[in-house]
């Protein structure tokens, strides 16, 4: 049986939509000549088969193979563009061309489909694609192109569904009234209240995190981006190097550059300590001002290392001259997070120095997968304990000059391909992973890193005032600027900054942590990196972390002795940290109990009074019912009965005839029982005589004498 117009054109709706859902993804990073090039030639393609298809004579051969041959460019089109871009050095992305492929051939398939079978394997296919561009997309407004898509579908499986039960029943108990508006907009309207109350409820998604893809083996220990199909993990960090091994690399045969220090970074990109030393910074300091309260957990400046809040304005960055791009560290993982490498504990009104000594020279071995890791012991049994609160990402190093591994909060455990040696990390006195005896982490060294995720219940039940630090943090946040090219004019610069309300961020992470002692917290803060949510190259499949990328933030002491970061700084991602379903249940009961209450009373005014609501739009239907057929209105006049009599109890029986029924509900009232005895003698010359007529007056007087309170007293009196 050929398929009906209508479902056609939904299929290929539904197919468009597909092909839609792609292209945010390539819009913004792809040559634009190139990508609308490519979808007009779609568009063009589509017109020519509907075209062809609609105006071709149905005994010409010719138009046929034209169609044919439009549908079968059109399938193939995203992989041709995909070759001739890249021959002509625009390429694009391989997965892209494979995502838009899905939606072509989801569009072919629609226009040439001849079966229910065939349609419904373009509606597969389009909606994977369009749930799968929506779970990857960072776009919080990309989940209206689902919705848009799941309209349509639900439109046309409760279409065809009811297509195919109305040639299954008789004309007599043939549905009057259509199901499809309601079902749609049922099914539009829990969509979006459903998707209301999840908003912002989940942290960034790993993407191809869960192997649903075709997998190249490993797990997340061993391999974690071969899980998900994208080639081995070390591979996938380290692929434009063409180098077989990325473990511990010596010598800088692979890169001969000129590589930086984090404090070389900082200075180009925030600017220069001043020069003047810390005696001549403390007489002139006032001692009336914010930071005094802070000076007697100070005393101490162990460690050469220190960081300096007293800044010159920065000068121009420095650019190598060597590479394609001025990457220091690659990063394939989730991005809009920061990765540490030094922490700072104590200050003295201008200097940060760390005084802890949170050193570990010997870390816990451990085989997972046949791969050696080491682990921070003091973490090891939280690791596994609870594993699923666990993620491992890659690192590589491209050109930085220090031991430290640029890590993420909570870092665990780390393990490079081929290294089995202990000797070879450890953990330094402020808690940041090194790698000892060395000058420097050798150049395209890739690590893979294990740290734990932080769930916000933790960080409640764990932390004295969270919701006082959260305000302190809210503030900053909103109040104050962002402005890296500022520097100090006086010799305070954290009381000029509470005054101006404008400096670099580290500024902003030093008065965060400052405030945070104020309200009972231990706090630090730290150095490293920050990965832009921008900056992941998609044809890589990992973030280039630039010089330009340092960042400084706080980090704050639980009552367990396990630290978490807060982002002060405006402009930059804040950490996710997840809540319980518990805990959203509270705070959804907590924020919304007066809309509860008042939703509460409504639905039990609306129950107390449905005798008197529902009767009401019972009459008004029926008041409405005047334009149809005699035979519909007879049908709606025997449904309002039974859903009064329903109302009051009074149900009809299964397998008891309506006449029968009919006359034992009004059996005690002579002047009711004979309208139903005539209403009855009426529906049944019209239904199975097929030339009796119905007294639509007669009619009316029976739906409005069997009204709920009417039957309600004619049973009462039968009873009584």
């Amino acid at each position: 049986m050929p398929m009906s117009p209508r479902k056609r054109n939904e299929t290929i709706l539904m197919a468009i939509l597909a092909i839609v859902s792609v292209v945010p993804l390539r819009f913004f990073v792809e040559s634009r000549s190139w990508f609308l090039a490519e979808m007009g030639m779609l568009i063009a393609l589509l017109a020519v088969a509907e075209v062809v298809k609609t105006f071709g004579s149905p005994g010409n051969a010719k138009p046929k193979l034209l169609t044919s041959s439009a549908i079968t460019l059109l399938a193939l089109t995203p992989v041709l563009f995909a070759v001739l871009a890249r021959a002509f050095g625009s390429p694009i992305a391989f997965e892209m061309s494979a995502l838009t492929t899905f939606g072509s051939t989801s569009l072919a398939i629609a226009l040439s489909a001849t079966s229910d079978r065939t349609r419904a394997m373009s509606l597969v296919i389009s909606g994977f694609l369009v749930l799968f561009t929506t779970s990857i997309s960072d776009d919080p407004r990309a989940v209206w192109l689902a919705i848009a898509w799941m309209t349509v579908c639900v439109w046309h499986l409760v279409a065809n569904h009811w297509e195919r039960l109305d040639l299954c029943l008789p004309d007599s108990v043939r549905p009057t009234i259509g199901v499809r508006p309601a079902s749609v907009m049922f099914a539009v309207v829990l969509c979006i209240v459903g998707g209301l109350v999840v908003r912002d409820r989940f942290s960034q998604s790993n993407r191809l995190a869960f192997g649903f893809m075709p997998s190249s083996g490993g797990s997340k220990w061993s391999d974690p981006a071969a899980r998900s199909g994208i080639g081995t993990g070390d591979a996938a960090i380290a692929a434009k190097d063409h180098a077989e091994s990325f473990g511990a690399v010596e010598s800088e045969i692979f890169l001969e550059s000129t590589e930086s220090t984090l404090f070389d970074m900082f200075n180009d990109t925030i600017g220069e300590p001043k020069k003047k030393n810390k005696w001549e910074r403390r007489q002139a300091m006032n001692n009336d001002n914010f930071i005094p309260s802070h000076e007697q957990a100070s005393k101490s400046e162990k460690g050469g290392s220190s960081f300096s809040t007293d800044r010159m304005p920065p000068k121009k960055h420095h650019h190598f001259d060597d590479a394609v791009e001025a990457a220091v560290v690659q990063w394939d993982g989730p991005t809009g997070i920061r990765l540490a490498m030094e922490r700072f504990d104590t200050f003295d009104g201008v200097d940060w120095t760390n005084t802890a000594n949170l050193a570990d020279a010997t870390l816990q071995r451990t085989e997972i997968d046949d791969a050696v890791w080491f682990f921070d012991r003091r973490l090891q049994s939280a690791v596994f304990e609870n594993s699923d609160a666990v993620q491992v990402n890659l690192l590589k190093v491209l050109r930085l000059d220090t031991t430290r591994l640029p890590a993420p909060m909570m870092t665990a455990g780390l393990h490079i391909k081929d290294v089995d040696r202990q000797d070879f990390f450890g953990i330094d006195d402020d808690g940041s992973l090194f790698m000892p005896g060395r000058e420097k982490v050798p150049p395209l060294t890739v690590a893979h890193l294990a740290s734990l995720c932080v769930m916000e219940d933790e960080l409640i039940d764990g932390a004295a005032d969270y919701e006082g630090l959260k305000s302190i943090i809210q503030d900053l946040r909103t109040n104050f600027t962002l402005d890296r090219n500022s520097s100090t004019n006086t010799d305070d610069p954290v009381a000029e900054f509470l005054r101006t309300r404008r400096g670099g961020d580290h500024l902003f992470a030093t008065v965060a942590a400052l405030k945070a002692r104020e309200i009972g917290f231990q706090s630090r803060i730290v150095t490293g990196f920050y990965v832009r949510p921008n900056s992941f190259d998609i044809a890589a499949g990992h973030s280039n972390v630039t010089p330009d990328d340092v960042h400084v933030w706080a980090e704050i002491r639980l009552e367990d002795g396990r630290w978490f970061e807060v982002e002060p700084t405006p402009g930059y991602r804040e950490p996710v940290y997840t809540p319980s379903m518990w805990l959203v249940a509270k705070r959804f009961a907590a924020e919304h109990w007066t809309h509860g209450l008042a939703i509460a009373g409504v639905f039990a005014f609306l129950f107390f009074t449905r005798l008197i609501w529902i009767e009401w739009l019972l009459s008004l239907g029926w008041s409405l019912s005047w334009p149809l057929g005699r035979q519909r209105q007879l049908r709606i006049a025997m449904g309002i009965v039974e859903t009064r009599a329903k109302l009051i109890g009074q149900q009809r029986p299964a397998g008891t005839p309506q006449r029968d029924w009919m006359e034992s509900l009004v059996a005690s009232d002579i002047h009711l029982r004979d309208r139903v005895r005539e209403f009855c003698n009426d529906a049944d010359k019209s239904i199975f005589g097929g030339s009796g007529t119905i007294d639509r007056d007669r009619l009316s007087g029976v739906v409005r004498g069997l009204n709920s309170r009417q039957m309600k007293q004619v049973v009462n009196g039968a009873k009584a």
